[in-house]
């Protein structure tokens, strides 16, 4: 059965240039009211005209070094102003970027730079990833250059259907990242979407938590920026810090706000915890990973004048391609479906055989329509195998996602077909932690799998390696290969890894051993707190990790735990001994004798 979502755009049929649509709504609003603030941070505002002349001043600096129409650059930049300039300097010369997130390994900003071939690098200075991962002339943004008329050259890509906006690095199966080719016209329909189907109401305030590198953070970016709404830009502490990211949402008077299920669950407990307080939250959007039942419930508990939408899509799909008004929730559910197809999607669930199956039915999703991203770059063979079209001509993505249509006429996500996982609100593929992991010296054998821990999905490593070989050291080689949330928080020795008859990995034995394993290691390096502190602090480590600490010194970032991880950590020691712990300090105590240390300190 096939569902879409067609929806009429506002205002006139946009043009058949994309990119010159994106810069020619940015220059009505700087003719609207140049003195308007555009982006904030920390209280630093930037007008529009300001804007306009930061981002003439990087297309000019860009221009000089041969960067024109079609061509790629990278940008190392956390989300703020500066970084807002430099992504209209690129739309308004036509070219896209690639990002070097500060939290990219070297090694993997250097695979993510011989894949793509940026001829420049936009980039806040204390950023830079250096002349060891590209040589590629600098544009700093730390600056902000004066005017300059962008020079004239010939572009390298006139085909305006694949000029790309930007390219998102998802996991890969064989050891390196995939880069996800988001084209301009797949960014212009998804803010047309959301403009149409949720427009601003007067005094809205546009939240920016998103880094550059995810392809949610267009809409952060331009969302607002293109209506003339002011965009609030949070801090990389703000964003992981509930308590932070709710004095910025009240002080900022952010009226939208785009989080992943584990952020939103954040953000009401720190509300609770502060009681009654005002706020002006009108629409939060979540996605990314499953949104829990129990924090839709809650949310509209704590917040029944704010729409909350759960929503579906992936880089592949430019973001978002399904929506579901979280008011409409049963209050005995126990899932939260993804709901209608919106932005122009056209989605199916087929079967094996690739057959449109009825409602109820579980199969493959299936998307199509203009939200759809251009391929993958540099990999024509993955680009045709998950790109595919139809007798008609129509291309299809292939989510392998595992859906089916409620009796409603909403969409359910119910599984994958793959080896695929979501973790914190990424897609990681088992496949390439599987892969560095046998780089590291001494490991002969490794395998993944992810087990479930409350509403989150955690990564557990399998290594055959002599005992000279420890968790430590594995995961510390694994850090420098991988983003921190493609490391495994239990890393564990097992004698074998399991084979299934046809000689693939059974992650389904692999769990068994590592259940083994880990028990064993337990037995025999489980710490005995000294006092009740220490051991309320045992119990709450052992609660959110599994398994007890090795010792009063382990830190807990070492024994799997992360940021969203140290959030609850807070939180449940707050609730234990009655008093408020800013996450800063936590993540600074890290082992259970300096916690216990800051718990006797109050």
């Amino acid at each position: 059965m096939t569902r879409t979502g067609i929806e009429p755009l506002p205002g006139r049929t946009p043009p058949t240039d994309p990119r010159a649509a994106l810069a020619t709504l940015f220059a009505h609003q700087v003719t609207a009211g140049p003195e308007r603030i555009a982006v904030r941070q920390n209280g630093y505002g930037v007008s529009y005209a300001r804007l306009d002349r930061w981002s003439d001043g990087i297309a000019g600096l860009l221009t000089a070094h041969g960067v024109g129409t079609g061509d790629l650059v990278a940008l190392a930049a956390a989300q703020g102003p500066s970084t807002v300039a430099a992504v209209l300097a690129l739309i308004k010369i036509g070219a896209g970027y690639v990002a070097l997130g500060p939290d990219v390994p070297a090694h993997r900003q250097r695979l993510i730079v011989a894949q793509n071939g940026p001829v420049a690098v936009l980039a806040q200075r204390a950023l830079d990833p250096g002349a060891e991962v590209t040589a590629a002339p600098r544009v700093w943004l730390d600056d902000e250059p004066e005017p300059a008329a962008p020079q004239p050259r010939t572009p390298r890509d006139t085909d305006l259907d694949t000029l790309v906006f930007q390219v998102v690095h998802t996991s890969g199966t064989t050891g390196t990242p995939k880069g996800v080719r988001i084209g301009y016209g797949a960014v212009l329909n998804r803010l047309r979407w959301m403009w149409n189907a949720h427009p601003f109401p007067d005094g809205s305030v546009v939240g920016l938590h998103k880094p550059p590198g995810l392809v949610a953070s267009a809409w952060e970016m331009l969302g607002g920026l293109l209506r003339g709404i002011p965009t609030e830009a949070f801090t990389h502490e703000e964003v992981r810090d509930p308590e932070l990211s709710v004095d910025r949402v009240l002080t900022a008077g952010v009226t939208h706000l785009f989080l992943t299920p584990p952020l939103v669950d954040g953000l009401l407990s720190e509300l609770d915890r502060r009681g009654r307080c005002t706020h002006r939250l009108r629409l939060v959007t979540s996605g990314a990973d499953m949104l829990p039942a129990q924090v839709a419930h809650r949310f509209h508990t704590l917040l029944p004048d704010t729409k909350l939408l759960n929503l579906y899509g992936m880089s592949e799909t430019a973001s978002n391609v399904a929506a579901f008004d979280t008011v409409a929730l049963s209050p005995d559910a126990v899932t939260v479906p993804v709901g209608s197809p919106v932005a122009g999607a056209v989605i199916e669930i087929r079967d094996r055989h690739h057959r449109p199956l009825p409602p109820g039915m579980r199969g493959e999703i299936w998307v199509s329509g203009p939200p759809l991203a251009l391929g993958y770059a540099g990999d024509e063979q993955l680009t045709a195998e998950r790109f595919v079209a139809d007798r008609e001509g129509t291309v299809w993505y292939r989510t392998g996602d595992v859906g089916r249509w409620l009796p409603g006429g909403a969409l359910e996500i119910v599984g994958r077909a793959d080896n695929q996982v979501k973790i914190r609100g990424y897609r990681v593929e088992l496949e390439e932690i599987e892969a560095v992991l046998r780089t590291v010296p001494g490991v002969t054998g490794a395998g993944v799998f992810a087990e479930s821990r409350g509403d989150a999905q955690e990564l557990v490593a399998c290594v055959t390696a002599p005992e000279s070989v420890d968790s430590a050291t594995v995961r510390e080689h694994l850090r420098g290969q991988l983003p921190d949330y493609m490391v495994p928080g239990h890393v564990l020795r097992v004698p074998a890894i399991p084979l299934s008859g046809n000689g693939k990995l059974d992650r389904r034995a692999l769990a068994v051993a590592a259940s083994a394993a880990a028990a064993a290691e337990a037995a025999h390096d489980t710490y005995r707190p000294t006092d009740e502190v220490e051991a309320a602090i045992v119990s709450i480590w052992t609660e959110l990790l599994g398994r007890p600490p090795a010792d009063d010194q382990q830190r807990f970032h070492d024994a799997g735990g992360h940021s969203l991880l140290a959030v609850q950590l807070a939180n449940q020691l707050e609730k234990t001994f009655h008093q408020h712990f800013a996450l800063r300090d936590v993540l600074a105590a890290q082992c259970v004798q300096a916690i216990a240390a800051l718990v006797r300190q109050d």
